[in-house]
């Protein structure tokens, strides 16, 4: 594994959330490296750690888009957490970035887009101010509300 820890890191200044994440054998292929699919399910675990943590919660989001790069190997044996964190908060949606470290090293990079759903309307819906104002710690610096 690389040296560097700086890869795909947050803004200074950005608050981030962490989740540590519990490998499971199953993650793992017969060589013990995680398979690439078990990325997606870390990060929505850490957006729905983040929605729930925040006063008030956020009610369900929906996935519209997901973007992973790969920059090193996670493996069974490996300590990982998933660092969370706003690049946008639009008017139904936001970007969220999130940062997966196996050892304290950068081992990807993740970007989503999520909406923010009604389903008893079965339609998206607006962030209220209360739900941006609890979103707003973890929004980037010099990242603006749409």
């Amino acid at each position: 594994m690389t040296t560097t820890n700086e890869r795909g890191a947050p803004p200074a200044g950005t608050r981030t959330h962490e989740l540590p994440i519990q490998l499971r054998f199953r993650d793992a292929d017969a060589y013990g490296h995680v398979n690439n699919a078990v990325y997606n399910t870390w990060a929505e675990s850490a957006r729905i750690a983040l929605a729930r943590d925040i006063n008030p919660p956020l009610g369900d989001l929906i996935l519209a888009r997901i973007e992973i790069d790969f920059v090193e190997q996670v493996r069974l044996e490996d300590t990982v957490t998933v660092q969370t964190w706003l690049e946008r908060i639009g008017t139904t949606s936001m970007h969220v970035r999130h940062r997966v470290l196996a050892n304290g090293v950068a081992a990807a990079q993740i970007r989503t887009v999520v909406v923010l759903y009604d389903y008893s309307a079965m339609a998206k819906r607006p962030f209220t101010n209360d739900e941006r104002a609890a979103l707003a710690p973890y929004l980037a610096p010099h990242a603006g509300d749409a």
